[in-house]
């Protein structure tokens, strides 16, 4: 749900060859949050068109459009989503997903035939150069946690340095599994016949990070720091939400932690904020549209992607709704 398939994937390329580490322990923020906070949280939350329901069906005239927010780790409260799911799954004409089994493949060929999309190169500053020794030492011991080795994760580019700062060491074990909505739903498809097709193409992550100057994706690195020793609690609060159909709530709790760091200028962190929304999810929603809205035409699809990509003023469902389409919720 925070991060998107391909993005996914991506950290899945170093993580591939780490030990498993232990399952997750942390702890709901949300059960010790203050009154005052979480009355703004919910706030925020309400002000987004959408902010709940993990399934839902958009209608319009003889076309329909499932829709499904997914989260990409395993748990075992997706056997009982996947029984309610595979009924739309098998009545549909195709599924849609973020990336599909040949965009991871052409993805990890593109690493192989170029490691300097996700390394840095000749004449670039390694990040035990680019960081502070203090910020340094903590970024290698994170990902020392995630079994990488600092003279490795030295040569990250810091975009995707910060990419594996989003997979807690605790949840390596579950995306190693590879056993998320995602690659259930693309199973469900292929043994029902259902074609199977991508949103985007593979290259997406490398185009959005890539766009982002050293400094900006060094600012994240720096960010998702200063939430590291929450990461399992946020981890716990993720999967709680997402499971309560909460998608938006995440969301907006990253948002409202980022400008709760210590030290933070909260009118630069929120402005962060809104260049990180646009770029991994309003941007992709658009260009989405454009894919969704001819193959639906007359036809019945299923369309699966990152829940944080179905609410607000530009997620899926508004700009479904916007254009005329009637939605319903439906049990998840």
């Amino acid at each position: 749900m925070g991060l998107k398939r391909i993005a996914t994937a991506v950290a899945a390329l170093a993580i591939a060859v780490v030990p498993a580490a232990a399952a997750c322990g942390g702890a709901n923020l949300l059960a010790t949050m203050p009154a005052a906070e979480r009355a703004v949280l919910d706030a925020a939350v309400a002000a987004a068109p959408f902010p709940v329901g993990n399934r839902w069906t958009a209608t319009r005239g003889a076309s329909r459009i499932d829709l499904v927010g997914t989260f990409h780790m395993d748990d075992p409260r997706m056997d009982g989503i996947m029984e309610r799911l595979v009924p739309a799954i098998a009545a549909a004409d195709e599924v849609f997903l973020e990336a599909t089994d040949d965009e991871m493949k052409a993805m990890q060929a593109a690493v192989a035939k170029n490691p300097q999309l996700l390394f840095i190169g000749p004449g670039d500053r390694p990040l035990n150069e680019v960081l502070s020794a203090a910020e340094w030492t903590q970024l290698s011991g994170e990902l020392e946690k995630r079994g990488i080795p600092g003279i490795m994760a030295a040569r990250f580019r810091p975009w995707y340095a910060m990419v594996m700062l989003g997979v807690p060491a605790c949840a390596i074990g579950d995306l190693q599994a590879q056993r998320g909505l995602d690659r259930r739903i693309t199973e469900a498809a292929l043994d029902t016949g259902v074609p199977v097709s991508a949103l985007e193409p593979y290259d997406t992550v490398f185009r959005l990070f890539s766009a982002l100057d050293e400094t900006e994706q060094v600012e994240m690195i720096r960010a998702s720091l200063g939430m590291a020793a929450q990461a399992e609690d946020m981890f716990a609060t993720l999967v709680d939400s997402y499971f309560n159909e909460e998608h938006r709530l995440i969301w907006e709790l990253s948002r409202q932690s980022a400008l709760a760091l210590p030290g933070a200028d909260p009118e630069q962190a929120e402005k962060d904020f809104a260049v990180l929304e646009e770029r991994l999810l309003n941007a992709r929603n658009r260009n989405w549209m454009k894919v969704i809205l001819p193959a639906a035409e007359g036809r019945r699809i299923l369309v699966a992607a990152g829940a944080a990509h179905l609410s607000g003023p530009e997620g899926l469902l508004n700009l479904l709704a916007e254009d005329g389409w009637a939605l319903e919720r439906q049990a998840f």
